[in-house]
């Protein structure tokens, strides 16, 4: 099964762990430079999936516009009593989620060693060697957002600085919810700049969407997903850090093993 590597870790993180903050409205700080992953522009005209019973989905979208040239992504659709429609549309420059009444959905959104652009779970896609030691946030541009997302992002590098205790992933994370039902929210998530993770080489991203919500009939539509230079805001900058940083210890604890090469 497509991703199984990628499920497993995610898997071993529980849901509690990774909604630590909850954040309302719009972008956290003044952004100095960015760097585009995705507009999803790609596919032309866009593909939907739709799940209408407990099950997940995988696919690959293969476009010149991402890094690595291939898009990854899992739908699941982990608790439906009601037998709801859960639809996701790729495509055309937005990612469309809608989850029916009782339904429970979580989205991935991968590039790089995170994909497996041939199908086979135990090969990894290409590795992005992508410097984002300029850069020191994720920012994340949602309109139509019916209710609080969790959002997990995790950058992988197959090179860790140190071989005696490697560090394979960093990781961030935050609950957002917009200022009013059914509005924008311009999220710019930062991750710290340690010596412990190799940013000068940074090989997959993944971006999780739902991961540790649990809220049913959630809609949202994503529209950019971006590294960018961030200047946070005094509180808000405070509040999310402190995240990261028990995030990280989570992680180190664990021992996460990379993806297969």
């Amino acid at each position: 099964m497509a991703w199984l590597i990628l499920q497993q870790w995610v898997r071993r993180l529980p849901r509690r762990v990774v909604a630590w903050g909850v954040l309302a409205g719009a972008s956290l700080g003044a952004q100095a430079a960015s760097l585009l992953i995705d507009d999803y522009g790609a596919p032309t005209p866009a593909t939907t999936h739709v799940l209408t019973a407990v099950g997940e989905q995988s696919f690959n979208d293969f476009t010149a516009t991402v890094p690595g040239g291939v898009r990854g992504m899992y739908h699941h659709n982990y608790f439906n009593p009601l037998g709801s429609v859960a639809a996701l549309s790729v495509g055309d420059g937005i990612i469309s989620s809608s989850t029916g009444v009782g339904a429970r959905t979580e989205v991935l959104l991968a590039y790089g060693a995170f994909t497996r652009p041939s199908g086979d779970p135990n090969v990894g896609g290409p590795l992005l060697g992508l410097d984002a030691r300029a850069y020191n946030a994720f920012g994340i541009d949602f309109t139509g957002v019916s209710t609080t997302l969790n959002l997990v992002v995790v950058m992988y590098t197959s090179n860790p600085l140190n071989a005696a205790t490697p560090l394979y992933y960093s990781t961030a994370a935050v609950n957002v919810a917009p200022a009013v039902p059914g509005g924008a929210i311009n999220v710019e998530l930062p991750f710290t700049l340690t010596d412990d993770f190799n940013f000068g080489q940074v090989d997959g991203i993944v971006l999780l969407i739902n991961r540790a919500n649990g809220a049913t009939n959630v809609a949202f539509n994503l529209d950019t997903f971006s590294l960018v230079t961030a200047v946070p805001e005094p509180g808000s900058g405070a509040l999310l850090l402190a995240g990261v940083a028990a995030l990280a210890a989570v992680v180190r604890r664990r021992r996460l093993r990379p993806p297969a090469p």
